[in-house]
């Protein structure tokens, strides 16, 4: 009988952990997406893989600026997958919220780190890729 009245109190001690787990996390989470910034993230990712793609199939050369204030966000282009998320976090992979989109470079390997950009600029001159920022 001992044993059987412990192993209740052990599974009533389990569901109120989760349970209070449950009731801290939701709100933090619903938090981040109505405030938008998890869709914000997505469509900046998406916009800029599909700015890079188009820049590497354009043949000549061309300027574009991103005037879009990602200044709440880092921004990381590298290993063809642009990711963004949040400057508070230390690294993309912290971020429970991470936007990341894929794009195709062409004999290249952009590695371009950018720190709360208001807006990026990205430059093609005779094949090759620069991006800049304003902070």
């Amino acid at each position: 009988m001992a044993k059987r009245g412990s192993m209740i109190a052990v599974i009533t001690l389990a569901i109120l952990v989760i349970a209070l787990f449950v009731f801290i996390a939701i709100p933090q989470i619903a938090k981040v997406y109505a405030s938008g910034k998890a869709a914000l993230k997505t469509a900046s990712a998406r916009d800029i893989a599909l700015i890079l793609d188009t820049i590497y199939a354009y043949p000549h050369d061309i300027e574009l600026e991103y005037n879009f204030d990602l200044s709440d966000f880092k921004v990381s282009i590298s290993n063809n997958k642009v990711k963004v998320y949040d400057k508070s976090y230390g690294s993309p992979g912290s971020d429970p919220t991470l936007a990341q989109y894929d794009f195709v470079s062409v004999n290249d390997a952009p590695n371009f780190p950018l720190d709360q950009p208001k807006k990026i600029i990205f430059k093609k001159v005779e094949g090759v890729l620069a991006i800049t920022y304003i902070k």
